[in-house]
């Protein structure tokens, strides 16, 4: 095999390096984007109340509850079945949802791994933009949660996260 000298072989040695160094780069980056990703497995939902939008603004204290939107708001409700095993995926939401456990038990994860389970009549809120995700820990019970969602109009419901 020849060896190739001078300033052209000492070239194309870096131009290959160059290469493999970027594929392997482009490859890790791939297999990471893969891994990192956060899709629910084993939900369903069901929308209760269709996507409404509420176009004045509310400003209630009463009873030690605040409730406050400013400009017009969309409201939205569903009901979640999560399967044994199941999980939401990492995501969060403009504005605030109040869920309610129908049945079963959820467990809600935050970005700092502090995890809550909640049961049969009790709730949470999800609300910022921290990654957020829920799932049923159980190995036999199939967990329902009923969520009100209000939102700026027009915005997305979810958005999906890296874990």
């Amino acid at each position: 095999m020849e060896r190739e000298s001078g300033k052209g072989g000492e070239m194309k040695r870096n131009r290959m390096r160059v290469l493999v160094l970027v594929g392997i780069v482009a490859s890790a980056t791939a297999v990471g984007t893969v891994a990192l990703g956060s899709p629910g497995s084993g939900t369903s939902t069901t929308i209760l109340a269709p996507r409404s939008t509420f176009s004045d603004s509310a400003q209630v204290n009463d009873d030690r509850i605040k409730f406050q939107t400013k400009g017009s708001t969309d409201f939205v409700t569903q009901e979640v079945t999560f399967l044994p095993h199941a999980f939401s995926g990492w995501h969060h939401h403009p504005g605030v949802i109040l869920v309610l456990v129908k049945s079963g038990h959820v467990t809600t994860h935050d970005e700092n791994c502090q995890t809550k389970t909640y049961g049969p009549g009790e709730a949470f809120v999800e609300s910022g933009t921290a990654p957020f995700m829920v799932s049923n820990e159980s190995d036999t019970e199939t967990a329902v949660d009923v969520a009100t969602q209000v939102a700026p109009t027009g915005s997305a419901f979810r958005i999906e996260d890296d874990p």
